[in-house]
């Protein structure tokens, strides 16, 4: 314990670094790459530069991609087409999230669809940490570890998640419901639709065309494009070919991407139930996250928005360790033990059929781990959505990056380059645990950030003159740049957390004593603002 705990302390203060600091590990640091607009027009002919970005390929359909979309759309000189390897989008798939800077990022984007988002949302007023108690009985009343009031502090220290008239812009939702606000929205503003069915085998430079060529495993495929952006998740077909220049093959059955093959196995369980809202749920006004820490495991329950004028959805969510691991590390060797880690349920495919057997599972687990509550047990016992995964911890570290250029077949170095870019967004990019709530707001900012660097990229090409241009590369680099580190800096601290909140024995003790001094100084509340405010 001894060594222990001035490790978790370094951990912390290491970790608690504001992200938006100067930071000397950011990649591709470097002179902005200028040249003359006369003289790379008059060469475009030859090599396919200078072209402004017309055409841009989004592939899935999730929060980034169709966020993406809608900020793409905005310019109205800027043609997309997305693509998803599912049939169709289902509401009822995925939990609940908090949004909180991919709110700022979607009133950059549209203040009307954020305003949509936030009526079919609740607003988020409050976290607060209980533990068992440490002597006695799990029948006295938990301890209180913090309470952070969330509108309190957004007031005080992050005015960013602030709007004109006052609102703070922190809320829960359920992922489906804002999937579907999203795609909605899309088709009514923009007569967009989704290609359904169209899981993506590989992608390479056409020479007849100019751009970019899609292949699909139903066998069509289809272009040009100027851009493919990389939104299909943490088994990502565009990331393969970012890292390799080339993607795995496929077969009927679908792609078996290196995207996660890299990712590690943290020995860490989730179990999360939702239960859909009745009546008495129609008029809640607010959303309160309450994490309960146990021994050897915690849960959270909160409320989340299901849809203007809908009731509120429950959920609850049990973290706790995979019994045949010890962190990352399995208790025997594989070919000693026929457990297998937990998918990472990449997609949310899972029914709502909810299995019985583990229902009874997670119900030992909470009364083995003496968690204080009883609201996680009916919530898990009246669930309509039931899902059980592990969690993985993706490397953010890349020597690839996020950006890809596309090169011409059977050519030389230099010779060979085209100005045409696949790029990475949203998990594809930078998955990261659950710990702290941040994928879909940080997939949001993406979204945001990289459409500002397209559209300063396309304004160049407006008048034609002299002026010093910028190459896409280097402003696809820039957006890379901007949004690595706040994700890395969220990636780390996830890590951090998730192994110290699901701590056992006698090292769940030191976590509710380490939770509650650092609500006391104010450390609790730093990460979660930092985590929370707009970094785009």
């Amino acid at each position: 314990m001894g060594r222990i705990a001035p490790l978790l302390l370094l951990l912390l203060a290491v970790l608690t670094i504001n992200s938006s600091c100067a930071f000397s590990l950011v990649k591709g640091k470097g002179a902005t790459k200028r040249t003359s607009f006369a003289s790379r027009l008059s060469a475009s002919s030859e090599n396919d530069e200078l072209q402004p970005v017309r055409k841009v390929a989004i592939i899935g359909s999730g929060i980034c991609g169709l966020s993406l979309a809608h900020a793409l759309l905005k310019s109205g000189d800027i043609e997309i087409e997305i693509f998803d390897s599912r049939t169709e989008l289902d509401e009822r798939v995925g939990s609940g999230i908090q949004l909180t800077g991919g709110m700022v990022a979607l009133r950059e984007i549209s203040p009307q669809l954020q305003r949509n988002v936030a009526d079919a949302s609740l607003p988020l007023e409050r976290v607060i940490s209980r533990c068992r108690p440490w002597f006695g009985d799990n029948s006295n009343e938990p301890w209180k570890l913090l309470e952070l009031d969330i509108q309190k502090a957004i007031r005080g220290s992050v005015e960013e998640l602030i709007t004109e008239d006052g609102e703070v812009l922190a809320y829960t939702i359920l992922r489906g419901t804002l999937q579907r606000i999203l795609h909605e929205e899309l088709m009514k503003e923009h007569d967009t639709q989704i290609n359904f069915g169209k899981r993506l085998s590989g992608l390479d430079y056409s020479e007849s065309d100019s751009g970019i060529s899609l292949q699909f495993t139903d066998g069509e495929s289809t272009g040009p494009f100027d851009l493919v952006v990389g939104c299909d998740g943490i088994k990502s077909v565009v990331k393969d070919y970012v890292n390799t220049g080339k993607t795995i093959s496929s077969n009927a059955d679908g792609v078996e991407s290196k995207g996660s093959s890299s990712a590690i196995y943290s020995g860490i369980r989730i179990t999360f139930a939702i239960q859909e809202g009745d009546e008495a749920d129609r008029d809640t006004a607010g959303a309160q996250f309450t994490q309960l820490f146990g021994n050897g495991a915690y849960a959270l329950t909160s409320m989340y928005g299901a849809g203007k004028g809908e009731p509120a959805a429950k959920g609850a969510f049990l973290i706790y360790g995979d019994e045949n691991y010890i962190g990352p590390f399995p208790k025997r060797k594989p070919e000693e033990s026929s457990a297998k880690p937990l998918d990472e349920n990449i997609d949310w495919t899972q029914d709502n059929r909810i299995p019985k057997d583990h229902i009874n599972e997670c119900l030992e687990v909470l009364q083995a781990a003496s968690i204080p509550s009883n609201d996680i047990a009916r919530i898990v016992e009246k669930s309509n959505r039931f899902f059980d995964l592990g969690v993985y911890f993706h490397n953010p570290f890349s020597l690839s990056g996020w950006v890809r250029e596309f090169s011409k077949p059977n050519s030389g170095w230099f010779s060979g380059k085209t100005s045409k870019y696949a790029v990475l967004a949203g998990d594809a990019a930078h998955a990261m645990p659950p710990f702290l709530g941040q994928g879909g707001n940080q997939a949001i900012q993406d979204a945001v950030c990289l459409s500002t660097k397209i559209f300063q990229y396309n304004s160049q090409f407006q008048e034609s003159t002299d002026a010093d241009t910028v190459d896409l590369k280097v402003l696809l680099k820039e957006y890379e740049n901007r949004r690595w580190l706040p994700t890395a800096s969220i990636t780390a601290k996830s890590v951090f957390l998730g192994y110290l909140e699901a701590g056992s024995s006698f090292f769940s003790n030191f976590r509710d004593a380490f939770f509650f001094v650092m609500g006391k100084v104010g450390v609790a509340e730093k990460v979660f603002m930092d985590s929370a405010k707009p970094k785009m």
